[in-house]
């Protein structure tokens, strides 16, 4: 592969879980970070199962496994759903480290995001990457789907990314979150798709699967060592 094109939600960054347990609270549950984390990406998977966006099922199950009990999933949903969109991101925890190594590696890189007019100055702001370098790792370009007009999984998006980039999809790779959006969407492109599957959740053999952008990485160098905290890290058992 000779460049790496990556979602932004569910991949490099996820929504807040203080504000997530925030809007929870009301409701009996205060859901410690890893929770709020597997609940996002339930949520996604979700989006799969259905075959498309039915926000209030996925929402529910968001509350679902963030801990809501059932008699009070309805009304949770209500609020969630008003709310979610407008959750305040925070970076995944190894998505500057991973994307300032792929720069070095030689990877060029690029953002294609299903967003709301904002996501290249979240990045920026969270130093996980930009446009013009500085003290992230750079990238060809952020397509923000309400700025080009055009979301996943639609593949036209991608094809702002490949101008920038100035390569065919078949050079390139795309990792997302969601098959849905991200898997199908790429793979319509001519792109290769990688699924960023933590938990495990997707059972479909016919695309690749990882479960952190350091495994990704860790299969694009192979001489890179593992982040602390990943399996075959120092001290990992």
């Amino acid at each position: 592969m000779d460049a790496v094109l990556l979602d932004a939600g569910g991949v490099l960054l996820l929504p807040d879980p203080a504000e997530l347990r925030r809007v929870l609270a009301p409701f009996g549950r205060i859901p410690d970070d890893e929770t709020c984390r597997r609940a996002h990406y339930a949520s996604m998977r979700e989006v799969d199962r259905i075959g498309g966006p039915d926000w209030p099922a996925v929402d529910r199950v968001l509350a679902r496994v963030a801990g809501v009990d059932e008699d009070r999933l309805e009304e949770t949903v209500s609020v969630v759903e008003e709310v979610y969109l407008h959750l305040p991101w925070v970076p995944v925890p190894d998505a500057a480290e991973t994307l300032l190594a792929l720069q070095a590696a030689g990877y060029p890189l690029a953002v294609v995001s299903n967003a709301t007019g904002t996501m290249e100055q979240q990045l920026a702001d969270h130093r996980i990457c930009t446009s013009d370098g500085g003290h992230a790792a750079r990238v060809a370009v952020v397509v923000d789907s309400d700025v080009v007009g055009v979301e996943k999984p639609d593949p036209a998006i991608f094809g702002f990314a490949l101008d920038a980039l100035g390569l065919p999809p078949d050079d390139c790779l795309y990792v997302g979150d969601t098959v849905h959006f991200d898997v199908n969407g790429a793979r319509a492109a001519g792109l290769r798709p990688v699924h960023l599957d933590p938990f495990g959740l997707c059972p479909d053999a016919d695309h690749a699967h990882v479960g952190s952008l350091a495994e990704l990485a860790g299969q694009l160098i192979p001489s890179m060592s593992p982040w602390p905290g990943q399996p075959g890290a120092p001290g990992d058992p």
